[in-house]
Protein backbone atom coordinates (compact mmCIF):
# COMPACT_ATOMS: atom_id res chain seq x y z
CA UNK A 1 0.00 0.00 0.00
CA UNK A 2 1.37 3.40 -1.01
CA UNK A 3 1.12 6.35 1.38
CA UNK A 4 0.72 9.82 -0.07
CA UNK A 5 1.64 12.74 2.19
CA UNK A 6 0.67 16.25 1.17
CA UNK A 7 1.83 19.42 2.85
CA UNK A 8 0.13 22.55 1.60
CA UNK A 9 0.75 24.80 4.60
CA UNK A 10 3.82 26.88 3.86
CA UNK A 11 4.14 25.74 0.27
CA UNK A 12 3.52 22.67 -1.85
CA UNK A 13 5.26 19.43 -0.83
CA UNK A 14 4.16 15.94 -1.74
CA UNK A 15 5.82 12.64 -0.90
CA UNK A 16 4.98 9.06 -1.74
CA UNK A 17 6.20 6.41 0.68
CA UNK A 18 8.57 8.97 2.20
CA UNK A 19 10.12 10.01 -1.13
CA UNK A 20 9.53 13.46 -2.65
CA UNK A 21 7.17 13.39 -5.60
CA UNK A 22 8.66 15.03 -8.67
CA UNK A 23 7.62 15.08 -12.29
CA UNK A 24 4.66 17.44 -12.08
CA UNK A 25 4.57 18.82 -15.61
CA UNK A 26 3.01 22.12 -14.57
CA UNK A 27 1.49 24.16 -11.79
CA UNK A 28 -1.89 23.03 -13.16
CA UNK A 29 -1.02 19.45 -12.09
CA UNK A 30 -0.16 20.69 -8.62
CA UNK A 31 -3.29 22.83 -8.50
CA UNK A 32 -5.49 19.89 -9.50
CA UNK A 33 -4.03 17.71 -6.74
CA UNK A 34 -4.40 20.46 -4.12
CA UNK A 35 -7.97 21.22 -5.14
CA UNK A 36 -9.07 17.57 -5.17
CA UNK A 37 -7.34 16.76 -1.87
CA UNK A 38 -8.84 19.74 -0.04
CA UNK A 39 -12.30 19.43 -1.64
CA UNK A 40 -12.35 15.71 -0.84
CA UNK A 41 -16.00 15.52 0.24
CA UNK A 42 -17.49 15.22 -3.25
CA UNK A 43 -16.90 14.24 -6.85
CA UNK A 44 -16.09 17.11 -9.21
CA UNK A 45 -17.46 17.28 -12.72
CA UNK A 46 -14.76 17.34 -15.36
CA UNK A 47 -16.16 20.41 -17.10
CA UNK A 48 -16.07 22.34 -13.83
CA UNK A 49 -12.43 21.37 -13.18
CA UNK A 50 -11.51 22.28 -16.76
CA UNK A 51 -13.21 25.65 -16.35
CA UNK A 52 -11.51 26.20 -13.00
CA UNK A 53 -8.02 25.68 -14.41
CA UNK A 54 -8.43 26.92 -18.01
CA UNK A 55 -11.19 29.53 -17.95
CA UNK A 56 -9.88 31.29 -21.05
CA UNK A 57 -10.08 28.16 -23.24
CA UNK A 58 -12.98 26.62 -25.11
CA UNK A 59 -14.52 23.72 -23.17
CA UNK A 60 -13.26 21.02 -25.54
CA UNK A 61 -9.72 22.42 -25.35
CA UNK A 62 -9.88 22.82 -21.57
CA UNK A 63 -11.10 19.24 -21.18
CA UNK A 64 -8.24 17.98 -23.36
CA UNK A 65 -5.78 19.88 -21.15
CA UNK A 66 -7.47 18.38 -18.08
CA UNK A 67 -6.99 14.85 -19.47
CA UNK A 68 -3.30 15.55 -20.04
CA UNK A 69 -2.78 17.05 -16.56
CA UNK A 70 -4.75 14.21 -14.97
CA UNK A 71 -2.59 11.62 -16.75
CA UNK A 72 0.53 13.40 -15.46
CA UNK A 73 -0.87 13.58 -11.93
CA UNK A 74 -1.81 9.90 -11.90
CA UNK A 75 1.67 8.97 -13.09
CA UNK A 76 3.60 11.05 -10.55
CA UNK A 77 1.53 9.83 -7.56
CA UNK A 78 1.55 6.22 -8.86
CA UNK A 79 -2.22 6.15 -8.81
CA UNK A 80 -2.40 3.13 -11.12
CA UNK A 81 -0.54 0.94 -8.61
CA UNK A 82 -1.98 2.33 -5.37
CA UNK A 83 -4.48 0.06 -3.65
CA UNK A 84 -6.90 1.62 -3.19
CA UNK A 85 -6.19 4.33 -5.78
CA UNK A 86 -5.83 7.94 -4.65
CA UNK A 87 -8.22 9.18 -7.31
CA UNK A 88 -11.71 7.99 -8.18
CA UNK A 89 -12.21 8.70 -11.85
CA UNK A 90 -15.04 8.10 -14.25
CA UNK A 91 -16.09 9.68 -17.56
CA UNK A 92 -17.94 12.52 -15.82
CA UNK A 93 -16.20 13.14 -12.50
CA UNK A 94 -12.94 13.07 -10.56
CA UNK A 95 -12.67 12.78 -6.78
CA UNK A 96 -9.87 12.29 -4.29
CA UNK A 97 -10.41 8.90 -2.62
CA UNK A 98 -10.94 9.35 1.12
CA UNK A 99 -10.37 5.61 1.57
CA UNK A 100 -6.84 5.76 0.15
CA UNK A 101 -3.76 5.89 2.37
CA UNK A 102 -3.01 9.60 2.53
CA UNK A 103 -2.24 12.36 5.00
CA UNK A 104 -2.89 16.07 4.45
CA UNK A 105 -1.54 18.68 6.86
CA UNK A 106 -4.46 21.02 6.19
CA UNK A 107 -6.95 18.29 7.10
CA UNK A 108 -4.94 17.20 10.15
CA UNK A 109 -5.16 20.71 11.60
CA UNK A 110 -8.88 20.99 10.96
CA UNK A 111 -9.49 17.60 12.57
CA UNK A 112 -7.40 18.53 15.62
CA UNK A 113 -9.50 21.66 16.13
CA UNK A 114 -12.74 19.68 16.50
CA UNK A 115 -13.96 19.56 20.10
CA UNK A 116 -14.14 16.22 21.91
CA UNK A 117 -17.16 14.81 23.78
CA UNK A 118 -16.74 17.41 26.53
CA UNK A 119 -16.81 20.26 23.98
CA UNK A 120 -13.14 20.97 24.63
CA UNK A 121 -10.28 20.94 22.15
CA UNK A 122 -7.74 18.45 23.55
CA UNK A 123 -4.42 20.18 24.26
CA UNK A 124 -2.30 17.36 22.80
CA UNK A 125 -4.17 17.47 19.48
CA UNK A 126 -3.91 21.26 19.40
CA UNK A 127 -0.16 21.14 20.00
CA UNK A 128 0.19 18.55 17.24
CA UNK A 129 -1.84 20.71 14.88
CA UNK A 130 0.34 23.74 15.60
CA UNK A 131 3.45 21.68 14.78
CA UNK A 132 2.07 21.02 11.26
CA UNK A 133 1.59 24.69 10.49
CA UNK A 134 4.49 25.89 8.36
CA UNK A 135 2.92 28.99 6.84
CA UNK A 136 -0.05 30.14 4.78
CA UNK A 137 -1.91 27.66 2.59
CA UNK A 138 0.07 27.08 -0.64
CA UNK A 139 2.34 30.00 0.13
CA UNK A 140 3.92 31.36 -3.03
CA UNK A 141 1.64 29.30 -5.29
CA UNK A 142 -0.50 31.06 -7.85
CA UNK A 143 -2.38 30.56 -11.12
CA UNK A 144 -2.92 34.18 -12.17
CA UNK A 145 -4.65 33.18 -15.42
CA UNK A 146 -7.38 31.38 -13.43
CA UNK A 147 -9.46 33.83 -11.41
CA UNK A 148 -11.72 31.08 -10.05
CA UNK A 149 -8.75 29.07 -8.73
CA UNK A 150 -7.21 32.22 -7.25
CA UNK A 151 -10.50 32.99 -5.46
CA UNK A 152 -10.63 29.44 -4.08
CA UNK A 153 -7.00 29.76 -2.98
CA UNK A 154 -7.74 33.05 -1.22
CA UNK A 155 -10.72 31.53 0.63
CA UNK A 156 -8.60 28.60 1.80
CA UNK A 157 -5.89 30.93 3.06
Amino acid sequence: MSRLEMRFLGGFQVSLDGQPVTGFESDKSRALLAYLAVEVDRAHRRERLAGLLWPERAETTARAYLRRVLANLRRVISDHTAAPPFLLIDRQTIQFNQESDYWLDFQAILTALLPDESDQIPTRELEGAIAHYQGPFLEGFSLPESIAFEEWLLLQR
